[in-house]
């Protein structure tokens, strides 16, 4: 299992339950956390056979962005 971090434009909680809902039907990624109360809101995907090009259009399909630390 692979794991990335990416500083993600979320503003709230509201705003990671939406990808919350997009990554529950992903099922190569595993689990996921987001430290809302860190200034980048940073995003932390544990993986498997997915790219993070991959991970980044469901980010952007649930309408928000991030980029790779």
């Amino acid at each position: 299992m692979d794991t990335k971090k990416f500083k993600t434009n979320f503003k709230c909680s509201g705003c990671s339950s939406k990808v919350d809902a997009f990554f529950k039907n992903e099922p190569r990624i595993k689990s996921w956390d987001t430290d809302l109360a860190d200034a980048d809101k940073i995003l932390t995907v544990n993986f498997e056979e997915i790219t993070e090009a991959e991970i980044l259009q469901i980010i952007k399909k649930a309408g928000y962005s991030a980029i790779v630390l």
